[in-house]
């Protein structure tokens, strides 16, 4: 596969082609891959030792596995890790390939890609953050109307009312967004259930066990 083909199916992702000739210790790398650790295009003479040293420590071990296993068989490898480049900066990237296999068994070359995916694993991070950030909001939203409930039916200010939402929470030990999920959930009127009945649909969920019912 081309490094143009290769890179068309990766949109938004940096992608370099790499080929090792294992029987001359000689690399060669893309641009792509320079430029992925920091160096302009022949900055430096690629080797073994320049790609384990940019290699994250603490998945340096995991890395070179990666790498001695397909130099000792030429099996398919594939390898999601963690590098720092030239200014320190950490780089999240996946490193793909496969080796040359003589007719005696032994391992002649590696040849494989390798993606720089940090921008799509920080966008995937950023959206989790906001869908978390936007469940927090609901959540507290939530705890904020069941307060208000208590605060109506029990005649008590909004400490208080919080004071009770975080007790039962414990004495239950359900959480807190949870009790407050159910007590909202009991605001409406049911059909055929008279206006005013708050406090008992209230004490329905706060106390199940004493059997509060219609």
């Amino acid at each position: 596969m081309s490094q143009r083909a290769y890179g068309a199916a990766v949109p938004g992702d940096r992608a370099g082609v790499f080929r090792y000739d294992v029987r001359e210790d000689r690399w060669w790398w893309s641009d792509e891959i320079y430029a992925v650790h920091g160096y302009g295009p022949g900055e430096v003479r690629p080797t073994m030792d320049v790609l384990l040293s940019h290699q994250h420590e603490d998945d340096r071990a995991y890395a070179g596995e990666a790498l001695k296993h397909c130099l000792a068989r030429g099996e398919p490898f594939g390898c999601y890790h963690r590098i720092v480049d030239v200014s320190g900066t950490v780089r999240r990237v996946v490193m793909t390939g496969d080796g040359d296999v003589a007719e005696d068994g032994s391992v002649t070359a590696l040849r494989g890609f390798f993606v720089d995916v940090t921008d799509s694993v920080e966008k995937e991070l950023r959206t989790e953050a906001g869908r978390s950030i936007a469940t927090a909001r609901a959540s507290q939203e939530q705890v904020d109307q069941a307060r208000g409930m208590l605060m109506a039916v029990y005649g008590i200010d909004a400490h208080t009312a919080f004071q009770v939402l975080r007790c039962h929470s414990q004495h239950a030990n359900v959480k807190l967004r949870d009790v407050a999920r159910a007590l909202v959930a009991a605001a409406p009127t049911p059909a055929g259930e008279p206006a005013g009945g708050m406090r008992r649909r209230v004490e329905r969920v706060l106390y199940p066990e004493s059997g509060c019912g219609p």
